[in-house]
């Protein structure tokens, strides 16, 4: 006769236990901490390509929000940042807070487009913005005629 079985027999154990797991998880985190904190920022030049996205997506936000709210809006460029503005009422309102530039920013507009009290770049409800040109410390450039929308360049 064989071997007999009873009804309480154990098959032998197979796989990882708890702690090999945590062991494993624990491990994989550590890694991907470092992977994450050795990518870095970039230096300065990866803050002055990224401040001319951020700035990219403000102009094409406002430009929208313009058109979809049939409203008068506006971006105020600072040298410490940019600010989102609306035409109430009663003239122009800044909204609190703003974007800071993580590199220098150099802005102009053509001689007489100046207007007291106003934001630096407007957008109209029929989707027309201000003339303006703007640099960035990265070497790139965005330029808006007024009605082709906003053209950018980076050398």
């Amino acid at each position: 006769m064989g071997p007999e079985l009873s009804p309480y027999s154990q098959p032998p154990q197979a796989g990882f236990s708890l702690i090999e797991l945590l062991v494993v998880i624990a491990v994989l985190a550590v890694l991907s901490v470092g992977a994450v904190l050795s990518t870095g920022r970039g230096g300065p030049e990866a803050g002055a390509r990224s401040d001319m996205a951020r700035f990219q997506s403000s102009f094409a936000t406002q430009q929208a929000l313009a058109v979809q709210g049939r409203e008068t809006l506006g971006l105020r460029v600072q040298g410490e940042g940019l600010r989102r503005a609306r035409l109430g009422p009663e003239g122009w309102v800044l909204a609190d807070g703003g974007q800071a530039w993580q590199g220098r920013v150099a802005f102009s507009t053509p001689a007489g487009a100046f207007q007291p009290g106003a934001p630096d770049i407007r957008f109209l409800a029929n989707g027309r913005t201000s003339v303006f040109s703007i640099g960035f410390a990265s070497g790139g450039r965005c330029e808006s005629d007024g009605w082709s929308g906003l053209t950018c360049t980076e050398s």
